[in-house]
């Protein structure tokens, strides 16, 4: 038996102590948790979307979103994210954004840099390529919770139209920093 407890050990969520062979699995390449987002507000302003929920400490690997539907995408602006506590509001990428308008099919806006950037989008109207200078595509970041409150959220922020009808999945990939810790589609 290694380490983990992996020789024949089921990995369940119940198991989730540390080194356990839950644990050993999920701190390897993390959880990947999805939320499928219609931003179709009516109205021309900047809208706010809670895309996850999380508690205690855990670290963010990679967050991004896919343009899954575009049928009107003429205005989507200042595209950026962040997270809020129901009362305080940390930057994840730069607040003023990027602008998203016209994505084509297959679109990527996600956080790639440090939180003083803004999110990076790569529009499938043509090839394109990202490149960092880190280690990793995604940069990543730790994320703790306001204790005792479950509405911790990690939020899409974006300027639409009237007319905006386009539809974005989002993925966000995790790490459980502390046994009880969890991130949830909100």
């Amino acid at each position: 038996m290694d380490r983990c407890g992996l020789s024949g050990a089921m990995a369940v969520p119940s198991l989730l102590q540390p080194n356990s062979s839950w644990d050993c699995l999920h701190r390897s390449a993390g959880v990947l948790t999805l939320k499928n987002l219609l931003v179709n507000p009516g109205g021309a302003a900047a809208q706010t979307y809670n895309l996850f929920t999380f508690t205690s400490n855990v670290e963010l690997v990679s967050l991004y979103g896919i343009f899954i539907d575009v049928t009107n995408v003429v205005t989507a602006s200042v595209a950026s994210f962040d997270v809020n506590d129901a009362t305080n509001t940390v930057v994840l990428t730069a607040a003023a954004g990027v602008n998203c308008s016209a994505a084509a099919l297959g679109s990527l806006v996600g956080k790639t840099g440090l939180a003083a950037a803004a999110a990076t989008f790569l529009n499938a109207s043509q090839v394109r390529m990202n490149e960092l200078a880190l280690s990793t595509q995604f940069q990543g970041c730790l994320l703790t919770a306001k204790n005792a409150v479950a509405t911790n959220y990690i939020r899409f922020k974006v300027t639409t139209d009237v007319n905006t009808n386009c539809r974005i999945m989002f993925y966000a990939n995790w790490i459980a920093r502390y046994p009880s810790a969890t991130l949830v589609a909100s």
